[in-house]
């Protein structure tokens, strides 16, 4: 990563072009008409004879939505979607974030459908006018895609996402993973699905400190496990984690100094265990408790293979393994790569009490 990259890493300017396809059925005419007379390449328009998907070619409304899109056969159709929030639509330029169950037949995914025109996140779709960019990450790739003027560059974001992760092999599973960068007006910062898409709310890569919301998100779309009851702390745990890990190592700035700070400025929530959510009262203990284990169980890999290998390779080891994880099974995966006894894993996960290990960890990584 050049130090021009780093330098605007926290920022995002509006780099990419987007092209406004009309508003309304009479505006898709006279852009046609312009088209053809200035000798343009119609094809961009989705209404050229080249043109071979279907694709949606306006958007507009605000609470009420319409949507016209044009077949793979040429014809053009429409339909009309109530309810929809007026933060999550954008008629002036022409997109809208609707709910997936009101697409018709003609725009579910496939191969004749244009897939930045209608781009499925979970249970909803966004449809109109966007850019897009899809980079390799190790043995998976990356789409970012922005609704036409949010002020993200999908370029940098799946840049940087390629750039930090493409050392680590998450995941030997080719998935296509699919992000959007989503307005505020959704429920969480951030959010990812099973079936590999998600979607960001937050504009910068990086909090300025040790995380990044886009990162989170990919770890989530990488993690193909299951896991017992008592395991299902490591989900949220191992994508912060993984990220402030990843971040250290691949972001100069971004130091275990950091990481530590970051932890030791949250709760440490001595009074529950990871093994039992029922006693977490809604609170985000997989997120820091969680998080000060795998410091713990990081720095215990790292020093008991003598650095050839970390929490990366257990995390593709869990992913690897058929079946529901149980704490058993994830201490001996652990142990597999330390080449030592860690029995200590288990209380940690099952009884109350400080994460000490994790005290004791210093120095281990490097730039701490």
């Amino acid at each position: 990563m050049t130090d021009d990259e780093r330098a605007v890493l926290g920022r995002d300017g509006r780099h990419a072009q987007t092209v406004v396809v009309g508003v309304g059925v009479a505006a898709v005419v006279i852009i046609l008409g312009v088209a053809l007379v200035g000798g343009l390449n119609t094809s961009v328009l989705g209404l050229g004879a080249e043109e071979t998907q279907t694709t949606v070619v306006d958007v507009w409304g605000d609470t009420t939505v319409t949507v016209t899109y044009t077949t793979e056969t040429g014809e053009t159709r429409g339909f009309v979607v109530d309810g929809v929030s007026s933060e999550l639509s954008d008629s002036d330029n022409g997109w809208a974030f609707i709910d997936r169950s009101a697409l018709p037949p003609a725009l579910e995914e496939g191969e004749n459908v244009d897939s930045d025109s209608v781009v499925p996140v979970g249970d909803r779709v966004l449809v109109g006018n966007t850019t897009s960019s899809t980079r390799q990450v190790g043995e998976a790739t990356v789409r970012v895609v922005v609704p036409a003027s949010r002020d993200v560059d999908p370029v940098r974001k799946a840049h940087f996402i390629s750039e930090f992760l493409s050392p680590y092999a998450l995941n030997s599973d080719q998935r296509a993973v699919t992000l959007v960068a989503a307005p505020d007006a959704l429920p969480y910062s951030g959010l990812s699905y099973a079936d590999g898409t998600g979607y960001v709310t937050i504009e910068a890569f990086w909090d300025g400190n040790v995380g990044s919301v886009w990162l989170h998100e990919f770890f989530h779309a990488r993690q193909t496990f299951t896991l017992e009851s008592e395991m299902t702390w490591f989900r949220e745990a191992s994508a912060e984690y993984l990220t402030y890990r990843a971040m250290q190592e691949q972001y100069g700035p971004v130091t275990d100094r950091d990481i530590r700070a970051r932890l030791d400025g949250v709760p440490d929530y001595h009074d529950v265990a990871l093994a039992s959510p029922s006693t977490w009262d809604n609170e985000s203990v997989d997120y820091t408790k969680g998080a000060r284990l795998l410091y713990a169980i990081d720095a215990s890999v790292r020093t008991g293979s003598n650095g050839e290998h970390t929490l990366f390779d257990v995390f593709r080891a869990i992913n690897e393994r058929e079946g529901p994880v149980s704490v058993s099974e994830f201490t001996a995966v652990v142990e597999a790569h330390s080449g030592t006894n860690e029995s200590w894993i288990r209380d940690a996960i099952e009884t109350t009490g400080p994460i000490d290990r994790y005290r004791e960890s210093q120095g281990i990584f490097r730039n701490g």
